[in-house]
């Protein structure tokens, strides 16, 4: 089976979606492309130099094809029409490579577009899907994304109905995903299936043997970390929509009190946001490390803090068995049952109460161990790209 996956942004060493389901379903023995255009995640926003440049390398980079963890990533030229970024000559690129299957990420791409037209008019299967979740609607004293997506559906109606009635299964991550994709994109409910990102559970799992906690051990020591203290760890961007300052207020409240916790935040943010937290006691800043490095942060942790929003560091974490906190207000609620806790959002005394709740170590063992064997069995990518090749089956049987 050809499947080609299309992604209007991609980011090497990283790990989202787009760079792993791709190599999942590689695994399975099937031939399968990723087209994108030639910018990274992020490429057009305004401190991208100071904040993502250092990590990922420069916004906008070469056209080309490239082998990749067993597929072949093919860059195509950016463009941008409004605010939209596409992806260039994209339909004739995509009559070429002549798939059996087209995987979408995203509905409301130019490039999702694209695929659908190419879909009607040369017979071609394709699978959307719906990765926007209800906590990101949420943006104080700015226009919401409920309204921007409104406004979006009535400008871009024509080519919804087009996207909708071509898509043969639309795969949201979540329950409200799901709600998203019916009521602001106009999915039929018929449509619709539930599937969960995942996470590679070959790269992300626990200290499974000595050579591993020899690591772990190593680790906490260079970042100068005792065996004695609690380190909650946070990756991602520290911006104020996912709120990392939050937790590190918490490490400090708790130090004031003589607690042995201590905050580990592998990231980056502005200047302003990285000082804030390395003024806060007790917090540790290190800069992004590669997808490949990141289980080594993790397995040197002992608790995952995520104060905003979902992340797939979430379910990363959990993997490498892990107990994490996340804020009350996400929907994706079976990433903590019981291997996890929820906090009252941007709380940070909160917060604190709910860490000093995991001190046991027993506790958080427990915990961890619930969490990492939920992982490998609902969530691994390998598990997912099986169920997703029965739909790619069902379909090409027809």
């Amino acid at each position: 089976m050809k499947v080609v996956f299309i992604s209007s942004w991609f980011s090497e060493n990283t790990g989202y979606s787009e760079n792993f389901f791709p190599k999942a379903f590689a695994k399975l023995g099937h031939e399968v492309h990723v087209v994108s255009s030639n910018v990274q995640i992020y490429y057009n926003s305004p401190n991208y130099r100071e904040i993502y440049e250092p990590f990922i390398g420069p916004n906008i980079v070469a056209t080309g094809i490239k082998e990749l963890d067993g597929y072949k990533l093919h860059r195509l030229p950016y463009y941008e029409s409004g605010k939209k970024l596409g992806i260039g000559n994209l339909r004739e690129y995509l009559v070429k490579l002549n798939p059996d299957v087209i995987q979408t990420f995203n509905i409301d791409e130019l490039a999702t577009y694209d695929a659908a037209v190419v879909s009607r008019d040369n017979g071609f299967n394709l699978f959307t899907g719906c990765h926007l979740h209800a906590s990101v609607l949420r943006k104080n004293n700015r226009i919401t994304l409920r309204e921007k997506v409104e406004r979006i559906t009535n400008k871009f109606r024509y080519s919804l109905r087009l996207i909708n009635r071509e898509t043969i299964v639309c795969y949201p991550i979540s329950s409200d995903a799901a709600d998203i994709a019916v009521s602001y994109y106009g999915v039929p409910e018929s449509k619709i299936k539930i599937q969960p990102l995942g996470v590679d559970t070959d790269l992300f799992k626990p200290c499974i043997d000595k050579e591993l906690e020899t690591k772990r051990n190593q680790l906490r020591s260079k970042l100068g970390f005792t065996e004695s203290d609690i380190v909650c760890i946070y990756t991602g961007r520290f911006t104020r929509e996912k709120n990392p300052q939050c937790l590190a207020k918490a490490i400090d409240y708790l130090n004031e009190q003589d607690k042995p916790y201590k905050g580990l935040f592998v990231g980056r943010g502005t200047k302003e946001d990285v000082q804030y937290i390395q003024s806060m006691s007790g917090c540790t800043v290190y800069p992004f490390v590669t997808v490949q490095e990141l289980p080594y942060f993790y397995r040197a942790a002992d608790v995952g803090v995520w104060p905003r929003e979902e992340s797939t560091s979430q379910i990363d974490a959990v993997a490498c068995g892990l107990p994490i906190i996340v804020s009350n207000r996400v929907q994706v609620t079976e990433r903590v049952e019981s291997n996890g806790l929820v906090y009252e959002e941007s709380d940070y005394r909160d917060l604190a109460n709910k860490l000093l709740e995991l001190e046991s170590s027993e506790t958080r063992k427990k915990m961890g161990v619930y969490g990492a064997k939920k992982i490998e069995t609902k969530f691994s990518w390998n598990s997912i790209a099986k169920a997703r090749l029965v739909d790619y089956e069902e379909i090409l049987s027809k």
